[in-house]
């Protein structure tokens, strides 16, 4: 069998078996580009306050205030505080149902909530039931086709690195045998007939489209694969994963709260110097793990998504590890970054579009490949 041919047929039936999957992916993936800006926009009420001169009131007076409107057994496991002034403080309760029998996402939530507050006042604004949230439940279907973690990762997993054949099989099937032919590759008639139309709308957007589904395909499989982020972190010059510190200095009676918690803020920010868009705050149940927190930056000095990350004592809310974005090898800058890069964030509202055009793009190729399969198969009957 000559390449082009086998090229060909792999495409062909690796298309068909996880065309209506690639849909599904593509079509959420547009939705998470803007899934932050979509929600912002949608609750207001919520996020946004009346910015103020004044300093906001504590944060253990804060996280009091959203512990009170929690179910009984909820409780905070993250923080969220932006820089912007008109920003409501989040405050999420977490916890996965690690004996779930059921194979789906929605198995394995205990409880996720988030509570939004007004720094200034104290004020609790709303609470959403993320676990049902619209935007999140498009995330995991996204992620893991609304599958448990181990079992929908290996599935989107699969199908990703199949889509990836797709690309490259494609590439194969489009190049011209003779250069000059180059430019007409590249054109689509839309004067020309359906099925013309079609086949082009399949190969030229294709071939546009092509970079930048690689990005995505490359950054996605971190995700699923232990082994293909090991790969990538080697490429680029690491060859493991760095991770801080995360056991207690000295064994924690209770997690992070009260004075330590105002600690621990102070210190983050003391540590990002006013360049920074958000500050996150972790505290895990399990007292003899630290708690964390991380600093997005506004400017990080080069072309990575800047993020510095943190070891905080729940007995004090001291630092005591750190890895800060200028201190990381290249490495894992790609790693803190590579969500990032996968939804076109890095750079702002241009790579986002760029992103969502990608994926739109994708998402039509399984159904103009179906017809011109379709349409083949009819003409031989």
């Amino acid at each position: 069998m000559r390449f082009k041919p086998f090229a060909a047929f792999l495409h062909l039936w690796g298309g068909l078996l996880i065309g209506s999957l690639i849909v599904v992916i593509s079509i959420t993936g547009c939705i998470n580009v803007f899934n932050e800006e979509l929600f912002d926009l949608f609750h207001k009420d919520l996020v946004e306050v009346k910015a103020e001169t004044r300093i906001p009131l504590p944060l253990s007076v804060l996280a009091e205030k959203a512990a009170q409107v929690l179910p009984e057994g909820n409780r905070i496991t993250k923080i969220e505080i932006a820089a912007a002034a008109d920003k409501s403080y989040v405050f999420i309760a977490q916890e996965a149902n690690k004996k779930a029998k059921g194979i789906t996402y929605f198995d394995q939530v205990k409880y996720f909530s988030k509570v939004y507050v007004n720094p200034y006042t104290g004020a609790v604004l709303g609470q959403v039931n993320m676990k049902y949230e619209f935007f999140n439940v498009v995330l995991q279907l996204h992620r893991y086709l609304l599958l448990k973690k181990a079992i929908g990762s290996l599935v989107t997993g699969i199908t990703v690195l199949l889509f990836l054949l797709m690309l490259i099989t494609g590439l194969i099937i489009w190049l011209p045998k003779k250069f000059r032919n180059f430019g007409k590759k590249l054109k689509i008639d839309f004067a020309g007939k359906f099925k013309k139309v079609n086949h082009q709308l399949h190969t030229v957007l294709g071939i546009y489209v092509w970079p930048f589904a690689l990005l995505i395909v490359i950054t996605g499989l971190s995700w699923s694969f232990k082994w293909w982020e090991s790969g990538m972190l080697k490429v680029l010059g690491g060859n493991t994963r760095v991770l801080l510190a995360n056991v207690q200095p000295v064994p924690a009676i209770s997690p992070l709260h009260g004075i330590a918690l105002d600690e621990a803020l102070l210190a983050l920010r003391d540590q990002a110097k006013g360049n920074f868009e958000t500050i996150g705050i972790s505290i895990p149940t399990e007292t003899e793990k630290s708690a964390s927190g991380y600093v997005v930056m506004r400017d990080s000095g080069d072309a990575w998504l800047g993020m510095s990350y943190f070891s905080i004592d729940h007995n004090s809310g001291a630092i005591f590890d750190k890895m800060l974005h200028q201190d990381k090898k290249t490495a894992m800058k790609w790693r803190n970054s590579n969500e990032a890069i996968h939804t076109g964030r890095i750079y702002g509202w241009p790579t986002q579009a760029l992103a969502f055009f990608a994926s739109f793009i994708c998402a039509t190729l399984p159904v103009s490949g179906f017809l011109i399969w379709l349409r083949k198969r009819k003409k031989k009957g």
